[in-house]
């Protein structure tokens, strides 16, 4: 099936309108296509579970210590999940050819960055959220600072997931690039899936919201960071 892309440059139209419209039915377009196989869903829903059930039944039944650790084996599993969804955010067009389709569009190339990356927010995010529910029943994770935990999900995954789409796209055409992904990857989000555990960390022990803000700027920070140079390069790198 030839992915619907010949028509990107007509549907967008002009200005700041048609490039935020093209970012988002590319995501919308490659969010329907996911759904609709499910492999790769289902795949990480499943590594989820059987990785949190392992780890809490290795850390016993003692509440306390399945607290204490919740945080890290929560961060853990997400990004080790998240990085199996990584590589789909290229795959569709590599397989079906149609990459120098998107590259071929008038205009700048970052609407593509953005389309990809708003598409692995679309799919994490639900997921993350999941994994939370999934850490809450395990391993006795209080949920009463919802809102709080979901913020911190939103800034850790925003961070994890800018570099992501990157390197996805820049390890697109080669062989062996679920290989490579982590390696590059996990180089660099360190400090991303660090400052996430030490900020839900403090949530879980009931720290008041204004020692666990830091740990929020800094993962702000980190965003910006890696948001701006993931789309400055990603032109360049596609074209080079």
């Amino acid at each position: 099936m030839k992915l619907p892309v010949e028509g990107w440059p007509e549907a967008a139209g002009q200005g700041r309108v048609g490039v935020v419209r093209r970012v988002v039915l590319l995501a919308l377009r490659d969010l329907r296509l996911e759904v609709r196989d499910r492999s790769g869903l289902l795949s990480v829903l499943a590594f989820f579970a059987v990785m949190l059930f392992i780890m809490a039944l290795a850390l016993g039944p003692e509440e306390e210590p399945l607290r204490r650790a919740a945080p890290g084996v929560l961060w853990v599993a997400l990004a080790f999940g998240s990085t199996l969804l990584s590589t789909r955010a290229f795959a569709l067009e590599v397989e079906e050819g149609t990459l120098d389709d998107l590259l071929l569009a008038p205009g700048g190339k970052e609407w593509i960055y953005f389309g990809k990356l708003l598409f692995q927010m679309l799919l994490l995010l639900p997921l993350a959220v999941l994994a939370l529910l999934m850490a809450a029943g395990l391993f006795y994770l209080p949920l009463e600072r919802l809102f709080p935990l979901f913020l911190t999900l939103v800034l850790g995954v925003l961070g994890y997931a800018s570099v992501a789409t990157f390197y996805a796209g820049l390890l697109a055409r080669l062989r062996g690039r679920e290989v490579l992904l982590p390696l590059l990857l996990f180089s660099l989000v360190v400090p991303v899936v660090l400052a996430s555990v030490r900020a839900t960390t403090g949530l879980v022990e009931g720290l008041p919201l204004g020692e666990v803000s830091p740990w929020w700027q800094l993962l702000a920070v980190f965003d910006v960071v890696y948001l701006t140079a993931s789309a400055l390069l990603f032109p360049v790198v596609m074209e080079g």
